[in-house]
């Protein structure tokens, strides 16, 4: 893995290919420190370029209108983008004239398409790093300027004379003076002068002045300063040598109003009941995106706290091992629909994508002072005992403890609950293979306390991730509709048979249609696709109580639990089929026993 970067950086990708944009977008957000902004022409660009901040370009060089090497001149030759880095990514044969064109450009590398992805993450993490630093030197100055004007503190800069030489715009507002009052003058006559009791101060007596004279440091949360009006500001204070080649050339201090920092913890305290409100309500929406995750975190915190109590765990710590179960999902908020609502098993990628939540759910929580806790136990509860898990490969006694007891509640309510693909487990045959994996997957002495804690919790045997309301069905079935007709796909079928058939014997239709590739030949491939949807229309209205299947192209299949004797004849009705060349004819096949050819 290349080595990551400080802060987030915002590359910008330009091809006039959109696989490749999306190939480069997958790829480029794997890197949690990247911002990928993607684009299809140079003029969307240049757009791009005059309103985001851009810190390094992706960039195709066989484009229409302007080609990447006409556009990489644009962007030399103006002032605000110059110094962005390019890349040429292209499938463009690496020769030398290529490649000279390329750099007299500006260009700093190429690389060619098929991307080799370690390769270019790679150079990428260098060139950022490389122009990061020479940004760093080039800006140090006026970045000291603008932290000091924007830090929130007062900041002032002494010489040895105890002169001003810099003072900020929060300590002029906090004193109350005017920039050109206080610099280059003896600060201690301005703001150093009396103590809190209107007696005098000594410039040599001032704790200022001091840190100048013995080079020490000087810490103060009780001190005060005198504002232009003759007034105090009670600050916390600190005040430290500037020392240039170990030699002392004068001081600077930062100040805080107490005041205003009083009011700051108020802001934080506000800042952070709102985010516990926004928290809850991100769990609300994950639970109306899907139902299952919902009584599945309650059941999960259930579990937490039995098996926790078991084992002798405090109040404290299963308190807090509740509240990271029930928050433990909440990272799903960044799971796409396609992947968190699929009612059958994930392939690869959708898998990757589902692992995803973890670091998401972690980076969320922890960013709130009184979900750190929750979010360390939330964040391992995917690891395994023997290191194959995720997202760390943490292994035995490098896991949390908390979270050790998660694992194993978590996988127990996942072996007694029906899922579309598997049917749930029995309690007795969960905490078999929980023993069974113990040392494993699962930490042994909380598999031993799970296996007496949750021998006798009662489970509702109507879970399922099936649909319970109109609208689940709906977003339930888009899995298995086929995109052109809206009938079910042959995938469907096996859940059919599980879940909805009461019977064990049915019929199958099988409705094939003859000559359609002349009929596209002769009408064309809109008006076959056509023909389709009016046929699929058709023969799902034909009968109630049956379920129509899209099989593949021109062939369908009808299932029925009775048996449809006029089923040729009723087809041949149609309106579509007369006078046309295309030829419709059933057959009709009759399953005694489905369990046995169609369960998974």
């Amino acid at each position: 893995m290349p080595e990551q970067v400080a802060h987030t950086y915002n590359i910008l990708s330009v091809d006039d290919n959109q696989n490749n944009l999306f190939a480069l977008s997958v790829l480029l957000k794997t890197q949690k420190n990247i911002k990928s902004i993607e684009v299809l022409t140079a003029k969307e660009a240049l757009n791009v370029l005059l309103s985001e901040k851009i810190d390094l370009i992706l960039l195709d060089v066989q484009m229409p209108e302007i080609n990447g090497f006409e556009l990489a001149k644009m962007i030399k030759s103006n002032k605000k983008t110059k110094d962005i880095p390019i890349i040429f990514v292209t499938a463009v044969f690496k020769s030398e004239e290529f490649i000279k064109e390329g750099f007299e450009i500006g260009a700093v590398d190429y690389i060619t398409k098929p991307i080799d992805d370690n390769q270019l993450l790679n150079k990428i993490t260098l060139y950022l790093k490389v122009f990061d630093q020479k940004n760093r030197l080039v800006q140090s100055e006026k970045k000291f300027y603008d932290i000091a004007q924007s830090i929130g503190d007062g900041i002032y800069t002494l010489d040895t004379e105890n002169k001003t030489t810099f003072i900020n715009s929060e300590a002029l507002k906090i004193l109350g003076f005017e920039h050109e009052e206080l610099i280059g003058k003896n600060i201690h006559d301005y703001i150093h002068y009396k103590d809190i009791k209107n007696k005098p101060i000594a410039s040599n007596q001032c704790h200022i002045h001091q840190t100048i004279l013995n080079g020490g440091k000087y810490i103060s949360e009780n001190e005060y300063l005198v504002k232009k009006d003759g007034t105090f500001v009670h600050v916390s204070l600190v005040a430290t040598p500037l020392l240039v080649d170990y030699k002392t050339v004068g001081t600077v201090v930062i100040f805080r109003d107490k005041m205003h920092q009083q009011r700051i913890l108020s802001l934080e305290e506000e800042k952070s009941k709102n985010q516990e409100q926004i928290i809850h309500s991100m769990i609300n929406m994950i639970e109306s995106r899907d139902s299952y995750t919902a009584g599945h975190t309650k059941r999960v915190a259930e579990y937490c706290v039995l098996i926790a109590k078991e084992m002798g765990y405090s109040d404290v710590d299963i308190e807090t091992l509740k509240n990271a179960a029930w928050l433990h999902d909440i990272g799903k908020i960044s799971t796409p629909d396609s992947v968190l609502l699929k009612p059958n098993r994930l392939n690869e990628t959708e898998y990757e994508l589902i692992q995803e939540h973890l670091r998401a759910g972690y980076e969320m929580l922890s960013e709130i002072d009184q979900y750190k806790a929750m979010a360390d136990v939330m964040r391992e509860h995917h690891e395994k005992y023997n290191g194959s898990g995720y997202p760390r490969g943490l292994k035995a006694n490098e896991i949390k403890p908390l979270s050790r007891v998660m694992m194993v509640a978590d996988a127990f309510d996942a072996m007694t609950t029906n899922r579309v693909y598997k049917p749930r487990k029995s309690i007795s045959a969960a905490l078999k293979e929980l023993k069974e994996l113990s040392g494993v997957h699962f930490h042994p002495e909380v598999v031993d306390a799970a296996v007496v804690a949750l021998k006798k919790v009662k489970i509702d045997t109507e879970i399922s991730q099936l649909p319970r309301t109109t609208i689940e069905e709906q977003r339930f079935s888009y899995f298995y509709r086929d995109r052109l007709t809206n009938l079910f796909v042959l995938d469907y079928l096996s859940l059919i048979l599980r879940y909805h058939i009461a019977s064990k014997s049915v019929y199958m239709y099988k409705i094939q249609l003859h000559n359609f590739s002349d009929f596209n030949k002769k009408f064309s491939w809109a008006t076959g696709d056509e023909f389709l949807v009016q046929f699929s229309k058709f023969i799902d209205s034909l009968y109630s109580n049956t379920i129509t299947f899209r099989v593949e192209g021109d062939d369908f299949m009808i299932l029925s639990e009775n048996a449809l004797d006029n089923i040729n004849e009723d087809i041949q009705k149609s309106e579509l089929l007369k006078n046309s060349i295309i030829v419709c004819t059933v057959e009709t096949e009759y399953i005694d026993d489905i369990t046995t050819q169609f369960e998974n």
